[in-house]
């Protein structure tokens, strides 16, 4: 009779074992103790999709630049980073789900009263007219474009630090800059003033995708393929799916939407009539 109370105990237990929330820790340039909302969609998605795990997992913001947090995820067993851009290399790093989270056009080239330079140009064009132009280091802007920067990176400027890209986008503003590689979108809702973006430029870089998607990427370990796993599973929901779709709306400039919209319901399988 002892027996069987213990063994009926030791199942009690381990039942209550297996349904406790696992605990992920979130690196990002966001920081919820400043009783801020977060500004960027990403943030906001990844937030819905955590509130529809709650039950399995527990996230915690941990604040780091850009460039910290991949070394975080390297050596930690429980972190995963979320709008990430696949590369060889951090996929040797990191399992990352196979749904997308964010879909954006590809960058820009960015320039402040450089409307001579033509609509489509090389890096190493724009380069070659001496133009100053700064990128953000530990962000990758999809791989043609990575692989531009560090064989020239003593010819650009390169901003570090968990603000570094904001600072370029300023930078840009006072004339520091003549150009930066960044979203068309990002740059338009930070300065949509028409005094501004009437010296503003943009334009397409050499052969980029046409539409880059943003993913999230988990530690190689038991517990961070738990966690994609569940939020493998939040991304099949329609629901979910859904909502990442509408929240892109607006969002970009009015002739790249159509074109994100059907992208990522081509990723999630929807028939673009849907």
């Amino acid at each position: 009779m002892l027996l069987r109370i213990v063994c009926v105990f030791f199942i009690f237990v381990s039942t209550i074992a297996c349904t406790k929330p696992i605990k992920i820790e979130i690196v990002s340039d966001y920081n919820p103790s400043f009783g801020q909302s977060p500004g960027d969609l990403a943030t906001q998605l990844l937030l819905i999709i955590a509130r529809s795990l709650k039950e399995e997992m527990a996230i915690e913001f941990i604040p780091a630049s850009r460039e910290r947090e991949w070394r975080e995820l390297a050596h930690h067993d429980n972190i995963c980073l979320y709008n990430k851009v696949k590369t060889p290399q951090r996929e040797a790093m990191a399992i990352f789900v196979s749904l997308p989270l964010m879909a954006f056009p590809s960058n820009r080239l960015i320039l402040r009263n450089k409307k001579f330079v033509s609509i489509e140009v090389t890096l190493e064009k724009a380069l070659s007219l001496g133009l100053r132009i700064g990128v953000t280091k530990g962000r990758s802007y999809g791989i043609e474009i990575d692989d531009f920067i560090k064989a020239n990176a003593e010819r650009l400027f390169v901003s570090e630090g968990n603000d570094s890209a904001f600072r370029l986008r300023k930078m840009l503003v006072q004339g520091r800059l003549d150009g930066m590689i960044e979203y068309s979108s990002v740059f338009v809702n930070d300065y949509p003033s028409e005094e501004i973006l009437k010296d503003i430029s943009f334009h397409a870089i050499g052969d980029t995708d046409a539409t880059i998607f943003g993913y999230i990427a988990c530690s190689d370990s038991k517990k961070g393929r738990q966690a994609v796993d569940l939020f493998e599973r939040a991304l099949q929901k329609p629901q979910i799916q859904e909502q990442v779709i509408s929240a892109h709306a607006n969002l970009f400039l009015p002739q790249e939407e159509i074109f994100i919209s059907n992208s990522l319901k081509n990723a999630y399988g929807i028939s673009k009539s849907n």
